[in-house]
């Protein structure tokens, strides 16, 4: 029988009402007692790492725990990470590169009502998560209304309904269907060699929009690094092409990335796209806006 780790950090799956509105408080013992059937397939250990509602995540929390799953590695056949929904693909986008190398499952999940709530999608996706991580497939993953997820392509595309996430320019790995069978429709890739030492959280993320001002950038000068998310196929508009020299040039690294969903950057369609590179910004290709954050803050670009 497999041997898991549930790593509890808060959110809307483990929310309950207080006179402030919902606020996380269950748990990961009192979430488990909701998934009785986990006895049929496994063994959970719980670590309660944080409770925090997922907009409190910082960089630090996420680094955590990565650092938790780490510790742990070689006691435990899979980790759970139960989650808040709101920032879930960020934390999902960092873990995938920080543990890039770790043979081991790692399965994100929450749910968009809280555990125990009326018709809540809680119990199947906490349930479904520990399926897929005793399923023994290496990796980072989400696990949510019965989809996997890969951990680089999570995208939470609706605020309320319930299946509200999607797979951002891939498929998704597979499937977790009402027998609670887990079924893989992508092969599995193999870990990757090492995974970044370190992590920078010093990135600033900004949405172009037609009438941002130039002179903006000039309060930029010299921050470390500045991801553009930017129109399309990429590219920076002629009146702003001034200012991004001006802060390439005083130092600053930036990154072009697309305000689409999918399809990504492709810089030399048009000659709005062929300026940018010109003026040393870095395409970041087709990744969706959380992984290329990630993949900028761990210094793989």
């Amino acid at each position: 029988m497999k041997k898991l780790l549930l790593i509890a950090t808060g959110g809307t799956i483990a929310c309950c009402e207080t006179e402030n509105g919902l606020s996380p408080a269950l748990s990961g013992t009192e979430l488990l007692h909701f998934i009785p059937q986990l006895s049929d397939f496994c063994t959970v250990d719980v670590c309660d790492l944080m409770q925090l509602d997922s907009t409190d995540l910082t960089a630090d929390d996420r680094l955590a725990m990565a650092q938790a799953v780490r510790h742990d590695a070689d006691q435990y056949d899979g980790f759970v990470i139960a989650h808040g929904t709101d920032t879930l693909a960020y934390t999902a986008a960092l873990l995938y590169h920080l543990l890039a190398d770790l043979t081991k499952p790692v399965v994100l999940t929450g749910s968009m009502l809280p555990m125990g709530a009326s018709s809540s999608d809680a119990p199947r996706n906490l349930l479904d998560a520990c399926r897929v991580a005793a399923d023994g497939r290496a990796g980072v993953v989400a696990v949510l209304c019965g989809k996997i997820l890969p951990g680089n392509r999570v995208v939470k595309f609706h605020s309320t309904q319930i299946d509200a996430f999607l797979s951002a320019g891939a498929l998704p790995l597979g499937t977790v269907g009402a027998d609670g069978k887990v079924r893989w429709d992508i092969p599995a890739a193999p870990p990757a060699p090492s995974a970044p030492a370190a992590l920078d959280p010093h990135v600033l993320l900004i949405k172009l929009t037609p009438d941002l001002e130039p002179t903006f950038f000039s309060a930029l000068h010299g921050y470390p690094k500045v991801i553009l998310e930017t129109f399309g196929a990429g590219g920076i508009p002629a009146r702003l092409e001034h200012a991004v020299r001006a802060l390439i040039e005083s130092g600053t690294r930036v990154y072009i990335t697309s305000q689409c969903t999918a399809g990504g950057v492709h810089l030399h369609h048009y000659a709005v796209g062929r300026r940018a590179e010109a003026l040393g910004a870095i395409s970041l290709g087709d990744r969706t806006t959380e992984d290329a954050l990630a993949a900028v803050m761990c210094g793989e670009i």
